[in-house]
């Protein structure tokens, strides 16, 4: 095998292919790249069987053949050759690859190519397409919401709806929930599967350095799903289980209704963050009254912070008190000048939306404090 690329182009595609790479592999073999050169094309695959990864890139080949390579070490050397065009090559030795730049080279040991697992395509029909603008935006505006770790499974992955010629995407860690959908051009039958946090993280990546305004196809199994677009191939294993029926968390009503600057309310929501990270439950207390909003938090062993900011609020004062990082990161997903708040009570959840906006909602559970 012997060709040459582009740095550039390889180092994007080792970027994304890399989450794919096992980091505790079971065998060796999961913790390589599979690069195949043939023709002006390159593919460039990893699996650790939760999600594979296909992407192609252009090359000049000069002796078609494929090998296997450690990923972490692979990535490194080619990110930090000092060349704009990276030559490859193993005609000298076949347990060798040789990677040669700008006068730089390095040597990697390979791995027989045969025994990497292939990353599989689902046998189904099952599929339907959505813009890549419009799931780059549902996935950043929910999949912060999953949860860390859960015994329920279903909390750590986002909860793929369509039906007719809506999809919506959910995410919840059972203290708040974020739920994003959007009208699609076609109509598709109607589906649920519920994907891993860490595979949309991926997705999004790329998604949001794709330059390319097309759209993505999702086909779905029993167990699998798949994302395709450009010159990349996703396979993911679906988390098993069924996800919850989250309307009846979704208030219907609320008796004090107020409207904020995002900007403006994300820069003292981060600064009084500052003292609430010295609290034990991360607690941040929101005052309603006045035409304003008073956000303070207090800490027995550090003191105290506390700023105001200019709002428009309907309804009953109200004090209420939250963990600061479920504010702090749906402000970071708005993307309207203006954020609108419902409240009821210091116990009850509140919703936060954007003007003029009905396809997006977040909710926040409150800290009893």
């Amino acid at each position: 095998m012997k060709f040459s690329c582009y740095k550039s182009d390889l180092t994007e595609a080792l970027q994304f292919a890399i989450r794919a790479v096992a980091v505790k592999p079971m065998t060796p073999i999961l913790s390589g790249i599979y690069l195949k050169a043939e023709g002006s094309v390159l593919e460039v695959q990893t699996n650790n069987f939760s999600t594979g990864i296909i992407t192609y890139i252009p090359v000049h080949t000069e002796i078609a053949g494929s090998a296997v390579v450690s990923g972490k070490r692979f990535q490194e050397f080619v990110r930090n050759m000092p060349d704009d065009t990276i030559t490859f090559s193993d005609e000298n030795d076949d347990n060798m690859l040789a990677i040669t730049s700008g006068g730089a080279s390095v040597e990697l040991l390979t791995m027989p190519a045969g025994d990497f697992p292939k990353v599989k395509t689902p046998d189904t029909d099952k599929s339907f397409k959505v813009p890549s603008t419009v799931l780059s935006d549902l996935i950043r505006k929910t999949v912060f919401a999953v949860a860390k770790e859960n015994d329920r499974p279903v909390f750590t992955g986002c909860c793929f709806e369509m039906k007719d010629n809506k999809i919506t995407l959910v995410a919840t860690n059972t203290h708040r929930l974020a739920l994003a959908k959007a009208a699609l051009e076609d109509s598709f039958e109607e589906c649920s599967f519920i994907v891993p946090a860490e595979t949309l993280r991926g997705l999004l990546n790329r998604l949001e350095h794709n330059n390319m305004d097309d759209f993505v196809t999702i086909k779905y199994s029993t167990r699998y799903t798949t994302f395709t677009f450009d010159n990349v191939f996703v396979n993911s294993r679906l988390v098993e289980g069924v996800f919850p029926p989250y309307d009846k968390v979704i208030p219907d009503s609320s008796t004090t209704h107020v409207t904020v600057e995002t900007a403006d309310f994300k820069r003292v929501v981060e600064f009084v963050s500052l003292m609430s990270k010295e609290t034990e439950y991360n607690t941040v207390k929101l005052k309603f009254a006045d035409g304003g909003i008073e956000i303070s938090s207090n800490s027995p062993e550090v003191g105290g912070a506390v700023q105001n900011v200019e709002a428009s609020i309907e309804g009953d004062d109200l004090e209420i008190s939250f963990n600061v990082d479920y504010i702090a990161d749906v402000l970071r997903v708005i993307d309207s000048s203006q954020v609108d708040i419902a409240l009821n009570d210091k116990y009850s959840p509140a919703a936060f939306t954007e003007p003029a906006n009905n396809d997006y909602i977040y909710i926040a559970t409150p800290v009893r404090a």
